[in-house]
């Protein structure tokens, strides 16, 4: 019995020190290059030892390490390597809402009395703009219309009518003709104040400082690019999808466009679930099968195909207005609360994090069954700007493992 203890010790030992090796070295990735003989008399044997090289490393890279352990159990942020750093830049104080140049929208004040709505926009589906002001009692107290010029571009600059209200919102709509229905594009999120000299003034979103302290924090690359259960960026299918997708971009910029249109219109909103109480499978590879997904599943998935092509990209959770359609202002309760609504994406190109929120700009929805296509991709949350981001999103937490 003891023999039979310490032979299974032995091997466990030899098991355990045969990974270790595996996941710190080449060695079994290229055993014919280390020992030539293996190869020259058995390149068969050679060839499965370096095929589950691979497979050991694809599931060993899923495994926390000791430090990461260590962190979980004491509840304490692990250090990241100096070298495993994304060097980022930050925009701020910028009028801008997004900052994709082929679509975007900015609201500044060109005085204390005038306001300045302008940007561009190349979808014919959104040639035509309303720009509205509504008071604290939601009346309307303006509304002014401006056409894209040939080359898609607009601006509009309007008094603030005299009103009582010291909170005005602002909302822009889009239609593709001049006469008839209009969609919202910028809606219940922008807000102008009054200012102590009687002026106007647009509101800071309370929780851009708690955002903006969890955005410049370190990040990791390594963890930025890694396959886990759910996001599982080694996936066939997954890799498969992004490389077409891809293969005709310049920069890892024009790719994050091209999966997020991909994501933004492949994949339907579950409304089903939502109602059920179901929850939807969220894996990136299975969200593909079904075509269907809620915020976690965009996130996963648009995750996965980045990873899969070699940007780094984050699932991100916080908290999000709109969820619940009548709550779209900040609280001190929903600002405090711990509870996660909500997921999208954070990923490293261009030297910075783009934010991304693949959910919010798909207009498609499964809902009793069926799937119903929306008539656009919206972009207002692709490389969204973190000031404006924050008027309806809070950063919680940045996803590392599932």
């Amino acid at each position: 019995m003891k023999f039979i203890k310490r032979t299974l010790i032995a091997l466990v030992v030899l098991v355990i020190a045969a990974v270790v090796v595996n996941d710190q070295t080449d060695f079994f990735l290229d055993i014919g290059k280390y020992v030539p003989s293996v190869e020259e008399k058995n390149p068969e044997f050679a060839k499965s030892v370096s095929e589950l090289s691979k497979t050991v490393s694809s599931w060993t890279d899923k495994l926390p390490g000791i430090s990461e352990i260590k962190a979980l159990i004491l509840n304490e942020e692990m250090p990241i390597d100096p070298a495993d750093i994304a060097a980022t830049t930050h925009i701020e104080n910028s009028p801008m809402l997004s900052f994709y140049p082929e679509e975007n929208i900015g609201v500044q004040m060109k005085d204390s009395q005038t306001v300045t709505v302008f940007g561009i926009v190349k979808s014919a589906a959104k040639a035509h703009l309303i720009v509205t002001l509504s008071d604290s009692s939601g009346e309307e107290i303006l509304r002014t219309s401006v056409d894209t010029d040939k080359n898609g571009e607009f601006a509009r600059s309007v008094k603030v009518p005299e009103t009582e209200s010291d909170r005005l919102e602002l909302s822009v709509y889009t239609g593709a003709k001049q006469y008839g229905e209009y969609t919202s594009w910028v809606y219940k999120y922008v807000y102008l104040s009054r200012n102590d000299q009687d002026g106007w003034q647009i509101d800071k979103a309370p929780v851009y400082e708690a955002n903006k302290e969890f955005y410049e924090r370190d990040k990791s690359i390594s963890e930025a690019l890694r396959a886990t259960d759910s996001i599982d960026s080694d996936s066939a299918a997954i890799i498969s999808i992004a490389t077409q997708l891809t293969a005709g971009c310049q920069t890892d910029y024009d790719k994050l466009l091209a999966l997020h249109d991909w994501v933004c219109s492949y994949i339907y909103y579950d409304q089903d679930s939502i109602n059920s109480g179901v929850t939807a499978p969220y894996t990136a590879s299975k969200v593909v099968e079904r075509r269907r997904a809620v915020c976690l599943g965009y996130a996963n998935l648009y995750a996965a195909l980045c990873r899969s092509v070699g940007i780094p990209c984050n699932v991100v959770s916080g908290y999000a207005l709109g969820v619940d359609a009548d709550e779209v202002e900040w609280t001190e309760e929903n600002m405090s609360t711990s509870e996660q609504n909500h997921a999208w994406n954070e990923a490293y190109a261009d030297g910075r994090w783009v934010i991304i929120d693949t959910t919010w700009d798909s207009r498609n929805k499964y809902e009793n069954g069926e799937f119903i296509k929306g008539d656009t991709t919206d972009h207002l949350y692709f490389d969204a700007n973190l000031d404006f981001f924050s008027s309806n999103h809070r950063i919680q937490e940045y996803i590392k493992r599932r």
